[in-house]
């Protein structure tokens, strides 16, 4: 596919990817608060994560098109590599703050329930 194609799959991809983090940094309570985390992420985080979802996607493409592949599985391999991109992104991201002193003990499955709104955010004391 063209490289528009990747960058209008971005779009909702970085999206999605600012809120989640959002969501964690608010779950662990890490950051001043969500205002400035938000501004940080909006002009810092989104646009390399933007660049890195086209760029991925758009190159995974290009080499499954060279491998001969066809058109649906070119668009598939560089759905791939957003995808990819995406949770090596987060892991990346959620991973710097890995040592900031949170009042909730670091458990990955715990997020996920709260932010599928499976279980409420556990707080500690209480």
């Amino acid at each position: 596919m063209t490289l528009s194609f990747y960058i209008f799959i971005s779009i909702p991809t970085t999206l999605f990817f600012i809120h989640l983090i959002s969501a964690y940094w608010n779950y662990y309570e890490i950051g001043i608060n969500a205002s400035a985390n938000l501004l940080g992420l909006i002009f810092f985080q989104a646009p390399i994560m933007f660049v890195s979802f086209t760029v991925s996607g758009y190159i995974m493409s290009k080499l499954a098109q060279h491998w001969r592949m066809k058109k649906r599985a070119s668009i598939g391999i560089g759905m791939l590599g957003v995808i990819i991109t995406f949770i090596i992104g987060f892991i990346v991201t959620s991973g710097e703050f890995s040592n900031y002193p949170r009042p909730i003990p670091h458990n990955f499955l715990e997020f996920l329930r709260y932010y599928l709104h499976l279980a409420p955010k556990k707080v500690e004391g209480i």
